[in-house]
Protein backbone atom coordinates (compact mmCIF):
# COMPACT_ATOMS: atom_id res chain seq x y z
CA UNK A 1 0.00 0.00 0.00
CA UNK A 2 0.93 3.57 0.26
CA UNK A 3 2.07 3.64 3.88
CA UNK A 4 -1.86 5.01 4.88
CA UNK A 5 -1.51 4.85 8.59
CA UNK A 6 -4.82 4.26 10.68
CA UNK A 7 -5.95 7.09 13.41
CA UNK A 8 -6.12 6.23 16.51
CA UNK A 9 -9.46 7.89 17.43
CA UNK A 10 -11.25 4.88 15.03
CA UNK A 11 -12.44 7.46 12.21
CA UNK A 12 -13.84 5.61 9.19
CA UNK A 13 -12.00 7.97 6.70
CA UNK A 14 -8.80 5.18 6.61
CA UNK A 15 -11.47 2.75 5.58
CA UNK A 16 -12.75 4.88 2.64
CA UNK A 17 -9.25 5.77 2.18
CA UNK A 18 -8.01 2.32 1.57
CA UNK A 19 -11.22 1.70 -0.30
CA UNK A 20 -10.00 4.23 -3.36
CA UNK A 21 -6.45 2.95 -3.27
CA UNK A 22 -7.44 -0.69 -3.63
CA UNK A 23 -10.16 0.46 -6.61
CA UNK A 24 -6.76 2.65 -8.08
CA UNK A 25 -4.67 -0.37 -7.58
CA UNK A 26 -7.40 -2.48 -9.47
CA UNK A 27 -7.63 0.13 -12.36
CA UNK A 28 -3.98 -0.02 -12.62
CA UNK A 29 -3.58 -3.35 -13.14
CA UNK A 30 -6.47 -3.76 -15.73
CA UNK A 31 -4.76 -0.66 -17.63
CA UNK A 32 -1.29 -3.04 -17.46
CA UNK A 33 -3.06 -5.88 -19.11
CA UNK A 34 -4.10 -4.32 -21.38
CA UNK A 35 -1.29 -2.42 -22.47
CA UNK A 36 0.54 -6.23 -22.23
CA UNK A 37 -2.08 -7.16 -24.72
CA UNK A 38 -2.17 -4.19 -26.78
CA UNK A 39 1.74 -4.61 -27.07
CA UNK A 40 1.35 -8.18 -28.23
CA UNK A 41 -1.20 -7.22 -31.08
CA UNK A 42 0.82 -4.78 -32.48
CA UNK A 43 3.85 -6.36 -32.66
CA UNK A 44 1.67 -9.05 -34.29
CA UNK A 45 0.07 -7.16 -36.65
CA UNK A 46 2.84 -5.35 -38.03
CA UNK A 47 5.56 -7.83 -37.52
CA UNK A 48 8.03 -5.89 -35.26
CA UNK A 49 9.34 -6.16 -31.71
CA UNK A 50 8.04 -5.76 -28.42
CA UNK A 51 10.20 -2.86 -27.85
CA UNK A 52 9.22 -1.40 -31.42
CA UNK A 53 5.25 -1.97 -30.47
CA UNK A 54 5.67 -0.37 -27.32
CA UNK A 55 7.31 2.71 -29.02
CA UNK A 56 4.44 2.62 -31.73
CA UNK A 57 2.13 3.27 -28.73
CA UNK A 58 3.72 5.65 -27.37
CA UNK A 59 4.08 7.71 -30.75
CA UNK A 60 0.60 7.52 -31.25
CA UNK A 61 -0.31 8.06 -27.53
CA UNK A 62 1.43 11.78 -28.15
CA UNK A 63 0.42 12.36 -31.62
CA UNK A 64 -3.25 12.14 -30.52
CA UNK A 65 -2.72 13.32 -27.63
CA UNK A 66 -4.72 9.86 -26.36
CA UNK A 67 -3.22 8.41 -22.74
CA UNK A 68 -1.77 4.74 -23.51
CA UNK A 69 -3.95 2.77 -21.53
CA UNK A 70 -7.25 4.54 -23.82
CA UNK A 71 -4.65 3.03 -27.04
CA UNK A 72 -4.47 -0.24 -25.62
CA UNK A 73 -7.70 -0.51 -24.00
CA UNK A 74 -9.27 0.57 -27.73
CA UNK A 75 -7.21 -1.61 -29.52
CA UNK A 76 -7.43 -4.91 -27.43
CA UNK A 77 -11.75 -4.14 -27.83
CA UNK A 78 -10.67 -3.71 -31.40
CA UNK A 79 -9.31 -7.16 -31.92
CA UNK A 80 -11.88 -8.87 -29.98
CA UNK A 81 -14.61 -7.11 -31.51
CA UNK A 82 -15.92 -5.36 -28.39
CA UNK A 83 -15.58 -2.02 -29.32
CA UNK A 84 -18.43 0.30 -29.29
CA UNK A 85 -19.00 3.58 -31.01
CA UNK A 86 -17.24 5.15 -28.92
CA UNK A 87 -14.17 2.92 -29.17
CA UNK A 88 -14.68 3.52 -32.80
CA UNK A 89 -14.56 7.33 -32.63
CA UNK A 90 -11.21 7.16 -30.34
CA UNK A 91 -9.47 4.60 -33.00
CA UNK A 92 -10.95 7.11 -35.56
CA UNK A 93 -8.56 9.60 -34.13
CA UNK A 94 -5.26 7.91 -33.64
CA UNK A 95 -5.37 5.44 -36.48
CA UNK A 96 -3.70 7.34 -39.05
CA UNK A 97 -0.86 7.27 -36.62
CA UNK A 98 -0.59 3.45 -36.71
CA UNK A 99 1.86 1.62 -39.34
CA UNK A 100 0.58 1.89 -43.04
CA UNK A 101 -0.85 -1.52 -43.10
CA UNK A 102 -3.61 0.15 -40.90
CA UNK A 103 -5.68 -2.29 -38.04
CA UNK A 104 -8.61 -3.92 -38.61
CA UNK A 105 -12.13 -2.36 -39.27
CA UNK A 106 -14.99 -3.86 -37.15
CA UNK A 107 -18.26 -4.20 -37.04
CA UNK A 108 -19.31 -0.55 -36.04
CA UNK A 109 -18.01 0.40 -39.54
CA UNK A 110 -20.34 -1.18 -41.32
CA UNK A 111 -17.21 -2.65 -43.27
CA UNK A 112 -16.80 -6.37 -44.25
CA UNK A 113 -13.44 -7.34 -41.70
CA UNK A 114 -13.23 -10.51 -43.39
CA UNK A 115 -10.71 -11.33 -46.06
Amino acid sequence: MSGTSLPSDGSTQPAAALRDEIAQLHEAVRSQRDIGMAVGLVSARFGCSTEQAWRTMLRVSQDSNTKVRTVARVLVATHDDTADAADAAILDAFVDQLPASGWPTGPWTGEDPGP
